[in-house]
């Protein structure tokens, strides 16, 4: 896999006595990845020894089915496009609204 992305430093981490690393307080300098439940990790290492972290969260079974359905995320993400750009509407009854359906 060829990654093409442009890195910035984000600080300093040294390896502890037993040769680890903890990501825990840079990661949380950026809101993105400090908002996400990051489950794990991604490697890779690059030619001259570069490593590259991707996070990755884990997405419930229950919820799988969207992310497997195209036309159904796209649904989703139109839906919630409408929402930012104030195209909703107010249901007072829910029961009528869903009859009408």
């Amino acid at each position: 896999m060829k990654i093409v992305e442009n890195f910035k430093q984000i600080g300093i981490a040294r390896l502890d006595a037993k040769n680890r690393v903890t990501l825990g307080t840079l990661l949380k300098k950026f809101k993105i990845l400090a908002q996400a439940p990051i489950n794990d990790f991604e490697t890779f290492i690059g030619d001259k020894g570069d490593i590259l972290l991707k996070p990755r969260t884990a997405i419930p079974t229950r919820e799988l089915w969207i992310h497997q359905n195209p036309e159904i995320l796209k649904s989703i993400h139109k839906g919630m496009q409408d929402i930012k750009e104030g195209r909703v509407t107010k249901v007072k009854d829910l029961d009528k609204f869903f009859e009408k359906l």
